[in-house]
C-alpha cells in the first residue's frame, strides 16, 4: 500500500474516490444548499441587503472546497446557525399546519429532513479522521510500519482506522472502538 489515498472501509467495494473526500464533497453541498435557502429568505425580508451574507457564505464555500484551513470551523457554526434559522422556520411551518394549511405541512416535513441533514453534517467536522482527511495529514506522516498482509482500513460504523488484514475478515469480526461488524452484509448475500 503506497499512500492513505488507497484507504476504503472494510467490507466495502473500492470506489475511484476515498470515504473522506466523498463525505467532503457532500458537507459542501449541504452548505451551499443550506447558505442559498437562507439567502432567499433574507431576500425576501431584507431585500437586497441579502448579499452581503450571500458573498461572505460564498467566500466561506470557495475556502472550504479547497480545503483552506481557516474554512474548516466556519462550516460547521454557520450550518450550526443555519440549522438554528431552520428552527425558527420549522415552528412558523408547524404554526400554518396547526391552522389547517396543508401545503406548510410539506415544506415543516422539508425543513425537518433539512435540520436532520445539517446536525449530522456538523457532527462530521468533530471526527478526527474527517480532520485529517480535511488538512491532507495522513497516517502514515507517523510513520508506522506495517506488516505486508496488513492494510489501513475504516470501520464502516465509526471511521476508525484500523489495521487488518483483508484475507484474514470475516463476517464476525468486529470494530474493537464501537463493537459493529467490520464486513456488511451476510453470508446469505453471496
Amino acid at each position: 500500500m503506497s499512500d492513505a489515498d488507497e484507504m476504503i472501509l472494510a467490507g466495502s467495494r473500492p470506489q475511484h474516490s476515498n470515504p473522506i473526500d466523498a463525505l467532503h464533497s457532500r458537507s459542501s453541498f449541504v452548505f451551499v444548499v443550506d447558505s442559498l435557502i437562507v439567502t432567499f429568505f433574507f431576500y425576501q425580508i431584507f431585500g437586497q441587503l441579502a448579499l452581503i451574507p450571500g458573498v461572505f457564505f460564498l467566500a466561506v464555500w470557495l475556502g472550504y472546497r479547497s480545503k483552506a484551513a481557516w474554512a474548516y470551523w466556519f462550516v460547521p457554526i454557520i450550518i450550526g446557525g443555519l440549522t438554528l434559522i431552520f428552527c425558527f422556520i420549522l415552528l412558523l411551518f408547524v404554526s400554518e399546519v396547526l391552522s389547517g394549511s396543508i401545503t406548510a405541512l410539506v415544506f415543516a416535513a422539508i425543513v425537518c429532513y433539512a435540520i436532520f441533514s445539517s446536525v449530522r453534517f456538523i457532527r462530521v467536522h468533530f471526527h478526527p479522521v474527517y480532520k485529517m482527511g480535511y488538512s491532507g495529514y495522513s497516517i502514515y506522516d507517523e510513520g508506522h510500519k506495517l506488516p505486508a498482509n496488513e492494510m489501513l482500513a475504516a470501520c464502516p460504523s465509526c471511521l476508525a482506522v484500523l489495521a487488518v488484514n483483508p484475507m484474514l475478515l470475516s463476517y464476525e469480526d468486529r470494530c474493537p472502538h464501537c463493537d459493529s461488524p467490520l464486513v456488511l452484509g451476510g453470508p446469505e448475500e453471496e
